[in-house]
């Protein structure tokens, strides 16, 4: 399976810093034939000129979030119309940071993708424990509940189209990373969830993506374990050498 390397960043990035990411990404895929469709998600206001930059290349761009009504009085709120007009191929859902500091529900969650899934934009659901969680073995159950609810009632061929990227809250932001074992049996959880809800050879095939302080250093041995199908980069996703880095680690 294609790995696929996901750039999150957040409310940072200049405009100056799109386009020597997209130069330094796409000299480096050109390079090496990475095995891996990268993906940069910058600040909506960036997603009009991230467009005209990867033209040409093999970057495709992706939002950091949406709203689930198409159009309205919801100031401050972006359309997957507008998404889709701007060019956003894949977009960001349920990140913690979303859910912690605004509120956002499993619900919610499950509201925007399948907006995105009938506009045929590229889910990236993310879920994940925090560490009172983890510590308590409760981290599996909160997982699979937030996968029940965020992909209640969507069907398994829209399933299919989906991806999951599981973030310990715990390793976002910290420098902190779930070992490489810790990961990847998280990984193996949530594809069984996965497989219950469509089947095991679907379930097989949609992309669960590792995020949590990924980094040059560690995304080669990440990326080979036999259930991590890609990452969700957050800081290093800013820095043009070092994602460029993770992206060529894909085996």
């Amino acid at each position: 399976m294609e790995k696929f390397i996901i750039g999150n960043w957040k409310m940072n990035g200049t405009q100056s810093l799109i386009k020597t990411m997209v130069e330094s990404l796409h000299k480096t895929i050109e390079q090496n034939s990475p095995n891996a469709q990268v993906v940069i998600c910058p600040p909506f206001p960036y997603l009009g000129l991230l467009q005209k930059t990867i033209e040409g290349t093999a970057v495709k761009a992706g939002a950091q979030n949406v709203y689930y009504e198409l159009s309205g009085a919801y100031t401050g709120e972006i359309s997957v119309n507008m998404l889709t007009e701007w060019g956003s191929t894949y977009c960001i859902i349920g990140h913690s940071e979303r859910r912690s500091y605004f509120g956002e529900t499993d619900e919610l969650v499950q509201k925007k993708a399948v907006v995105l899934l009938e506009n045929n934009i590229t889910p990236v659901i993310c879920v994940g424990e925090t560490l009172d969680q983890r510590e308590s073995g409760a981290h599996e159950a909160t997982v699979v509940g937030q996968l029940t609810k965020a992909l209640d009632g969507i069907s398994a061929s829209d399933l299919a189209r989906c991806i999951i990227a599981y973030e310990p809250v715990w390793a976002i932001g910290t420098g902190k990373t779930a070992s490489d074992e810790q990961a990847n049996d998280m990984h193996k959880v949530a594809r069984g969830k996965l497989a219950e809800l469509t089947d095991e050879s679907t379930a097989k095939n949609i992309p669960i993506l590792y995020g949590g302080s990924v980094n040059a250093k560690n995304a080669a041995s990440l990326l080979s374990q036999s259930d991590i199908d890609g990452s969700l980069v957050g800081g290093a996703s800013l820095k043009p050498d070092d994602f460029c880095t993770i992206v060529t680690s894909a085996p």
